[in-house]
């Protein structure tokens, strides 16, 4: 019996169905509502909790990361997490960075609920890549 990330065509309209919202500009409120929950959704089932440190902090993120991404740690210099998301996203070759940087909201959730920020510094919706590129901090004690 194979696992619901290895049908290909599932997969497919998974990646279409979460990305359509955030193509649209005037549903942004929804999309990010919609990213947002799905974070906490999954945060909720793997237990995620406030990272210490930087390992902790990638670690956290990883571990309530969607099943069809591939969340890499690149290297950690000084104060950030220097890393790269592997995945066939349904933005990527658009342009449509706003459209991206919705559907990451996702990840701005995770991050703001251990103890992190995320930054995107390299979108595959304009990049040409197959990855994008993040830099992770440990969020500033206020």
């Amino acid at each position: 019996m194979s696992r619901i990330t290895e049908n290909k065509t599932i997969v497919g309209m998974a990646r279409w169905l979460v990305a359509f919202p955030n193509r649209i500009g005037i549903l942004e409120p929804f999309a990010r509502g919609m990213m947002r929950a799905m974070a906490r959704f999954s945060m909720d089932r793997v237990g995620a909790k406030p990272a210490n440190d930087l390992v902790e902090l990638f670690d956290e993120w990883k571990r309530s990361s969607p099943a069809l991404a591939d969340y890499q740690l690149v290297r950690i210099e000084g104060d950030k997490v220097f890393a790269e998301i592997h995945s066939n996203c349904a933005l990527r070759g658009t342009g449509n960075r706003r459209a991206c940087e919705r559907m990451m909201e996702y990840d701005f959730e995770v991050m703001r609920a251990v103890g992190g920020q995320l930054q995107i510094t390299s979108s595959q919706s304009n990049n040409g890549k197959t990855h994008c590129s993040v830099v992770l901090k440990m969020k500033a004690s206020s």
